[in-house]
């Protein structure tokens, strides 16, 4: 999805904030906003225009919230994190939800990264060879 400059500032700003810390290499967050874009695509139009004002309006959650002057993209990463770490305790539900997207999306994409995979001993593919066996073995049962 095209984005302006400024709107990919903020998502890699939020990706940065939310991810681990490890595993991770110097490209993590590029590769996880990147991603994020293109699963953006898959999206209708109007929930991800919705979805990137709610990255806009967690951008600037320590003005709304009434615990800073400056937008996340200006703070330092942990202070950023600290930020959306309070978006996600509040008291109200629906400032509590803003987080599920991002978290959703950056999350998503940062575990389906292979090196994440080798530092929590994940393999994914053994496990989906057998399942595309077994669903052969139950189609040809199926025909015959």
């Amino acid at each position: 999805m095209k984005v302006s400059a400024r709107m990919r500032r903020v998502l890699r700003a939020l990706a940065d904030a939310i991810l681990p810390d490890r595993p991770r290499t110097e490209d993590t967050v590029e590769t996880v906003t990147t991603h994020a874009l293109v699963s953006l695509q898959y999206m209708p139009r109007s929930s991800a225009w919705v979805f990137l004002l709610t990255m806009r309006l967690l951008n600037w959650s320590p003005m709304w919230r009434l615990r800073g002057v400056r937008p996340l993209t200006s703070l330092s990463r942990e202070a950023a994190r600290s930020h959306l770490k309070a978006v996600t305790e509040s008291r109200w539900l629906v400032v509590r939800l803003l987080m599920y997207g991002p978290l959703g999306l950056f999350m998503s994409s940062y575990f389906d990264q292979d090196y994440v995979h080798q530092a929590i001993d994940y393999a994914p593919r053994p496990f989906v060879e057998e399942r595309i066996r077994l669903r052969r073995k139950w189609l040809e049962e199926a025909e015959s």
